[in-house]
């Protein structure tokens, strides 16, 4: 369940700032740009792990930190010149009232849910959900303190551009009336947290220099900003707490993977040279400028990346792995294309298949969080093996098994998915692969660090009416079985049709890389 009214807009999740409200997809996504020409730098194995926690489990707080310096930055700058900051001396009893407004809106909509097991489930805790909500009240008391006629104009104008004009200018005018009459009115809440402070954050973020690992940072160091050092030791020390025995395993495996494959294609020669890579990313971005997805969206949203930091490195040793693949005008990548057609072809072309899973979840049914203590995939295992010999028995019926152990629910709730796919307890709807790795909550990122995907199971390995499992998976353990394939009509012309081209090669690119990685770590087991 997701409760983004716990926070404002700009604090929902990293991939809040992909998308410019006013300005538009394609300049809002220019704040993931690395500041900097990439360096390489070589760090210890102890710090790239400390890193790996940091910029996957502790992503949020990473952004939290960024906002909050480039806001004290900011509140320096002002005072230097003399302009209006307002009261940002935040008291304890101000959040506490904050705090109180959200714990009312959390009961109001589920009274049996735990208010700070949801905040724990968003990345926070006690002590940084507190600190975020002292910086969104410095930010809007500077930005848009209750009195209108100590707004920033000037500097509104130029953030917000032709919607001042458009808009603001007037609502600006309106408080500025009904002040002279001795009346007051407050901004429109879904206007402050979803349009105004999220365009305030980008603008303060465009305006500083941002640096992370990607960017060449020095042993000990985790971010820079502005010029000023953030230990890894002290953010490791802030995100420790929400880090889960889960997490831990997949952000230590997605390193060690990381830096086989590095060291591996760095020994061979294969290594994308700095410019190589910023010329390589800077490609992909372009891709996505004036599109309703821009590219910090795609990585963190749709491929699963934690964060846009581990993204670079994933990306730099991909394109890497290009080398290593035959050339694209050779006989041999030819049979690697046919290949491939034949055995991804259902994804290729569209297939849509109707599935049963049953589940048996590791995952709170409240958060979607991993248990803080311990793991729970053990006993999960002691369950998918029981649920194993009641499916071995002679006559034992599918579906009434899967309606007594399956952990999936009925339906999600919220209104915008009510006219969704749903769940039905893991008899899923008739779907593509891709949408059915969103049931399983499977990604590009997990695909890496399990190196496992049930979806591809299902579509490329599979036989109808068969059962299968138990699979560990993102989820827990799973069974599934086949009901019903349904085959796509789109007609696959590698030679003649640039987009089958497009995504029959990246899709080979991806399958052969991760081959490539498991190769390496299976050999060093």
């Amino acid at each position: 369940m997701i409760l983004p009214f716990l926070l404002t807009f700009a604090a929902l999740s990293p991939a809040s700032f992909a998308q410019d409200p006013f300005s538009g997809a394609a300049q809002k996504d220019e704040a993931a740009t690395p500041t900097v020409v990439v360096r390489s730098i070589d760090v210890s194995i102890e710090e790239q792990m400390t890193r790996g926690l940091i910029y996957s489990c502790g992503s949020r707080y990473i952004l939290q930190r960024t906002l909050s310096e480039l806001l004290n930055d900011e509140i320096a700058r002002r005072r230097a010149a003399n302009i209006f900051v307002g009261d940002v001396d935040i008291l304890e009893e101000d959040i506490d009232a904050q705090i109180q407004k959200r714990v009312d809106l959390v009961l109001n909509q589920d009274p049996t849910l735990d208010f700070w097991e949801q905040v724990k489930a968003q990345g926070f805790t006690t002590a940084t959900f507190r600190d975020e909500l002292r910086r969104n009240l410095q930010a809007q008391r500077m930005f848009f303190p209750e009195d209108p006629s100590e707004w920033p104009v000037e500097q509104l104008a130029e953030v917000l551009g032709q919607h001042w004009t458009d808009f603001l200018k007037d609502d600006h005018q309106t408080l500025l009336d009904m002040k002279a009459k001795g009346e007051s009115q407050p901004l429109n809440d879904q206007m402050m947290n979803q349009f105004l402070m999220p365009t305030i954050w980008m603008s303060l973020m465009k305006g500083g220099m941002t640096m992370t690992p990607a960017d060449g940072l020095p042993e000990g160091v985790c971010l820079r900003i502005n010029g000023r050092d953030i230990s890894t030791a002290e953010v490791y020390e802030i995100i420790e707490p929400m880090i889960t025995v889960v997490e831990r395993d997949w952000a230590e495996s997605f390193v060690v993977k990381m830096n086989l494959a590095s060291n591996d294609l760095k020994a061979n020669g294969h290594w994308m040279s700095d410019e190589a890579y910023m010329t390589a990313l800077s490609a992909e971005r372009a891709e996505y400028e004036g599109t309703i997805i821009p590219h910090e969206m795609m990585i963190l949203q749709f491929l699963g990346f934690p964060s846009m930091e581990t993204y670079y490195q994933y990306f730099r040793a991909r394109h890497s792995y290009k080398k290593v693949m035959p050339a694209k005008d050779s006989e041999e990548y030819a049979a690697l294309v046919k290949e491939s057609i034949a055995t991804r072809g259902s994804f290729y072309s569209a297939d849509k298949i109707q599935v049963d899973v049953i589940l048996l979840g590791v995952r709170s049914k409240t958060t979607g969080r991993f248990p803080t203590e311990g793991d729970p995939y053990i006993a999960c295992l002691e369950r998918a093996t029981e649920v194993a010999e009641i499916l071995s028995e002679e006559g034992a019926d599918w579906d009434s098994i899967l309606l007594d152990y399956s952990d999936y629910p009925e339906t999600v709730g919220g209104a915008q998915s009510s006219t969704l796919p749903q769940p039905q307890r893991g008899k899923l709807p008739m779907q593509s692969r891709n949408d059915l790795r969103g049931f399983l909550m499977e990604n590009d990122y997990t695909d890496f660090v399990l190196q496992n995907s049930m979806a591809n199971q299902i579509f490329f390995a599979s036989e109808v009416g068969k059962v299968y499992g138990p699979i560990r998976t993102t989820l827990g353990y799973s069974f599934y079985r086949i009901n019903k394939i349904s085959k796509g009509s789109k007609v696959i012309d590698y030679a003649a049709n640039e987009r089958d081209a497009f995504v029959i090669d990246d899709d080979m690119l991806t399958t052969h890389f991760h081959a490539y990685v498991k190769g390496l770590r299976d050999a060093v087991k």
